[in-house]
């Protein structure tokens, strides 16, 4: 029995470095402020995107201020994006936002579909500043919206330019 105290203190030993500690993982930050601030960009684009396809005039969603750069010309009357037209529906894709004190700023994509099989679908980008006004609401300041240019098709052989 007098060897049982230093055997149960190896083996109590050996499990005790066989344990491989664990790392949790790490974890990422996440801030209200820029959860609130995807939030609140998305709802105003959503809401200015679906005005635009109606082609009406959202300006709640706007400073009055705002200025809306579509395909490089100002634009001051729906449809303000670039690439939207009339009987169409626009889709929101990827998109980026981050957010510093009472600034939205970010990026995204979209894609203007249309109605009539006759129509080609358009896709564009979008630059967006968003702020906090002095009473607390958060209003588009700048959109600058562009699609790619239309590529022609190559002519065909024996085509004359």
């Amino acid at each position: 029995m007098k060897s049982l105290p230093p055997l149960f203190t190896l083996l109590v030993a050996a499990c005790v470095h066989s344990v491989v500690p664990v790392n949790p993982a790490p974890t990422v930050p996440i801030s209200v402020t820029s959860l609130e601030a995807d939030s609140i960009a998305h709802a105003l684009i959503q809401n200015a995107f679906d005005a635009d396809a109606r082609l009406n005039t959202p300006d709640s969603v706007y400073t009055p201020e705002s200025e809306i750069i579509a395909n490089g010309a100002p634009r001051a009357e729906p449809p303000r994006l670039a690439g939207v037209r009339a009987n169409g529906s626009i889709e929101l894709g990827s998109s980026r936002f981050s957010v510093t004190g009472s600034f939205v700023w970010g990026s995204v994509q979209y894609r203007w579909v249309p109605q009539s099989p006759d129509q080609s679908m358009v896709e564009g980008w979008a630059t967006i500043v968003i702020a906090r006004l002095r009473d607390g609401e958060w209003r588009i300041m700048h959109v600058h919206s562009s699609t790619a240019p239309s590529v022609s098709s190559p002519a065909s052989p024996g085509s004359s330019p």
